[in-house]
């Protein structure tokens, strides 16, 4: 009988302790919530004003757009960078950040041309601010800002 007690007590006080915290009005993602009255009970739910932005939307959004790039050695003229649609992408989000307007990312991004049999190909590769608004419930990219984004001559290793 006793063994039974202390496991039924053991576990009320494990179930207690996994209750969720009273009074916090921030979800997973350390931005704000918003609270849905359900008849007496709030639940947190995610604010779909912050929805997330992915890797994935930045590489779509960024497609067309044009940042300025030095050569990687210092030695080559600045020249404008074009995101085409059908380029090699990858890009790695290294800080997220809430501002007044938005939000604000710094990403690394690689890319390259898609040369023809002639040419020599460029790799383009470095980190880029973007900066996002929401506008009506979708995240628009605003800005972009060349952090220490190059291009290079030849195949990347």
């Amino acid at each position: 009988m006793n063994r039974k007690m202390l496991i039924a007590v053991t576990l009320l006080l494990v179930l207690a302790g996994c209750a969720p915290e009273t009074g916090s009005s921030t979800n997973t993602t350390g931005s704000p919530a918003a609270e849905v009255s359900d008849g007496g009970h709030l639940q947190t739910v995610q604010d779909p004003g912050n929805a997330e932005v992915s890797a994935e939307k930045i590489m779509k959004d960024i497609v067309g757009r044009v940042v300025l790039v030095s050569e990687a050695t210092g030695a080559g003229p600045e020249t404008e960078w074009t995101f085409d649609a059908d380029e090699f992408r990858k890009v790695n989000v290294l800080e997220r950040r809430v501002t007044e307007k938005g939000l604000t990312f710094v990403v690394f991004m690689n890319t390259g041309s898609n040369p023809k049999k002639d040419e020599e190909p460029i790799v383009v590769s470095g980190k880029l601010l973007l900066e996002y608004e929401n506008n009506a419930g979708q995240w628009m990219l605003k800005a972009i800002g060349n952090l220490s984004f190059y291009y290079s001559f030849g195949v990347s290793s």
